[in-house]
This record gives C-alpha cells, structure tokens and sequence, in this order.
C-alpha cells in the first residue's frame, strides 16, 4: 500500500516538472466560430499556460498567484458575455451552462481563498498544483466540453431548429 501511494504522489509531483503545454496550447479547432468568445477562451488557454510554465520554473509564487487572480477575472468576464449570448440564441441548456458557471466561480474563490490562507512554503508545489488543476478543469474540461455543446446548437441546420 505504501508504494501504491509513494507512485500517486510522485505522480502529482511530476504534473509540476513536467510541461503542460501540449494541453494547454489554443488550436483554431477549439474555436466556437464566435469572435469574441474565441478570443476569450483563447485568452483563458494562455493564461492557464502561463502559470504551468511559472509553476514549473519554480518561479515566483505571488507572480503565479497573480496570474491565477487574472484568469479568474477573465473567467467572470468571459462567463457574463457567454451568457449573455447564450440567451441572445435561446441556447436550451443555458440555465445547466450558468449552474456550471457558477460553480467554477464557486470553486475558483474556494481556492484563491484557500492558497491565501496558507502562507508557508509550497511543500512539492502542492498549492500550484491545485492552482493548474482548476485552470486545466477550466480550459479542457469545461471550454473543450461544455462550450462544444453550444457550438452544436449555433451551428445546426436552420431545419433542426
């Protein structure tokens, strides 16, 4: 059992060291075919990737925290636009799509607060560990996943709808 938990925490370790880039890099094909939201959601990508490559440098830490506060704004601004358009479109989901919105909000304020209130030294990187999984949940989880399913209803033959 002992092993089992030393490769786990190798293994998150090793999140830290490694580069994310591969994962967190914008490609055109995410796009939504909207503008502005595109620009958003490339600017989220960006700074999501910015505090991977901070954490991985080792750098400093109110820099990455900073960072992370910035993605956070941008993630208030991007939501309120998105769902304003979403209702625009008469978008179906839209309350299920605010609900997770709201959550991810909910969830960002638990860990700036979270990080805030614990001011000894980053033991393995553990709080930017808990920084990138949010942003990476964010970027990949939600916008690769969620925003797709709007993206189908935008662009579904004038029959369908």
């Amino acid at each position: 059992m002992h092993q089992d938990v030393s490769r786990r925490v190798n293994a998150l370790q090793g999140l830290a060291f490694h580069s994310l880039k591969p994962l967190l890099e914008w490609h055109k094909d995410f796009g939504v075919d909207e503008p502005t939201i595109d620009a958003q959601h490339e600017a989220i990508f960006e700074l999501a990737l910015k505090a991977s490559e901070l954490a991985q440098e080792r750098s400093d830490d109110e820099l990455l925290f900073r960072v992370f506060e910035r993605f956070g704004r941008a993630l208030e601004a991007h939501f309120r636009f998105e769902e304003d358009k979403l209702g625009e479109i008469n978008y179906p989901d839209i309350d299920n799509h605010r609900a997770q919105h709201q959550a991810m909000l909910a969830e960002f304020d638990f860990v700036r607060q979270r990080i805030r209130g614990n001011q000894s030294e980053w033991a393995f990187q553990h709080q930017s560990l808990i920084m990138l999984n949010f942003m990476i949940g964010v970027t990949v989880g939600h916008i690769l996943s969620a925003d797709v399913d709007y993206a189908q209803f935008i662009h579904r033959p004038a029959e369908a709808a």
